[in-house]
């Protein structure tokens, strides 16, 4: 017994030797934890807002109770509703916005809103373009029946030639140095469609097609949700595009809570770090404020920019300035998803506040 205590004390003594204290400390806060500082670009920034089309009384109300955040200024409206889409690009253009997004995948209400959006610009003289963010739910790919397989990527490529490249001819369309720009969506695929889309095929065929009609299309491929690092995904689900996006920063974790904006800088410069070895570009995409608890009673997601408040959104601003891309494109989520309180659009608690906000945080 007593050579075994002899031993173990030994041990002891050569674990207390070999073991710096230091080593065993708390990580450093302060590379985790810290404020976000007021950054300023050389050159104005590209800006580009999410469009909710709202079609349906039920994006307000669920059994005659309200389900949004905000009390938006134009009332419970509907996007097609006289006069509504006539406000909204004067303050679209008061936030010196380079374009609306707007989902397109086929629905006739889809093509209405585009028809308006031109109809409505071109008499009122507006500035704020429009760009498609293009849904491929609506070609029912799966395993099975992947979409690089010609029956599909044909559907595809028809949708542009007969729908969206005449878009493009028009003035309303937006394109960066002549090159429309399209969003993609989604580019991260679910667990049981994983091999339903191979974008390595899929978008040099789409731009092949387009470019025979004149046109180089950028093209942005679309995450629909954060916090997962680039390196879980494939390599064609990044590098087949120009630039990707992550539009969903949304969180219910409590140290994510704690230090929002430096985790989110953070996990953006790691974003744009690592997709630049494939040359695609990191678009950040910010909230205004966010609020989706009135909409699910259940969630307990962070909520920020609630009665006005802008001092979040300033940050966020930052944080996208901090890690920018190459081609100085910003994207808000959104203008008016109120089901989600991230609206950039006036409502009686923030009146033009986030409008002068983006201009004033993004243009010189």
């Amino acid at each position: 017994m007593k050579k075994i205590t002899i031993i173990l004390l030994g041990f002891i003594a050569l674990l207390a030797v070999s073991c710096d204290k230091d080593d065993h400390l708390a990580p450093d806060k302060s590379k985790y934890v810290y404020d976000i500082p007021q950054t300023d670009l050389p050159v104005d920034a590209i800006v580009g807002a999410y469009y909710t089309n709202i079609t349906s009384s039920s994006s307000w109300l669920k059994s005659g109770k309200k389900i949004y955040a905000g009390t938006p200024l134009l009332g419970e409206y509907l996007s097609t509703t006289s006069g509504v889409l006539q406000q909204q690009l004067a303050w679209a253009d008061e936030a010196a916005l380079d374009f609306l997004i707007v989902t397109w995948d086929a629905a006739s209400a889809d093509n209405t809103l585009i028809t308006n959006f031109k109809s409505v610009r071109t008499a009122t003289n507006a500035k704020v373009r429009l760009v498609i963010n293009y849904n491929t739910k609506h070609l029912k790919v799966s395993n099975d029946k992947p979409f690089q397989e010609e029956e599909n990527l044909n559907k595809m490529i028809n949708d542009f030639t007969n729908t969206l490249v005449p878009l493009f001819n028009d003035e309303a369309y937006y394109k960066m140095n002549g090159r429309p720009v399209i969003l993609i969506t989604p580019s991260n695929l679910s667990s049981s469609a994983l091999k339903s889309i191979d974008y390595s095929l899929v978008i040099p065929a789409l731009k092949k097609a387009v470019s025979e009609l004149g046109y180089d299309l950028y093209t942005i491929g679309e995450f629909t949700t954060g916090w997962v690092a680039p390196v879980n995904y494939e390599e064609h689900q990044i590098a087949s595009f120009d630039g990707v996006t992550v539009n969903d920063w949304s969180t219910n974790m409590y140290d994510r809570y704690y230090a929002f904006f430096s985790f989110v800088d953070l996990n953006w410069a790691n974003w744009k770090t690592t997709i630049s070895k494939w040359n695609t570009d990191f678009v950040p995409c910010i909230f205004p404020s966010y609020n989706d608890r009135i909409n699910s009673t259940s969630s307990y997601k962070y909520t920020f920019g609630q009665d006005g408040e802008t001092a979040d959104y300033i940050n966020f601003c930052n944080v996208a300035k901090r890690n920018i891309g190459s081609k100085n494109i910003v994207l808000v989520n959104s203008w008016n998803n109120y089901q989600k309180g991230t609206n950039l659009e006036p409502t009686e608690e923030n009146k033009s506040e986030f409008l002068k906000i983006t201009r004033n945080q993004f243009k010189k």
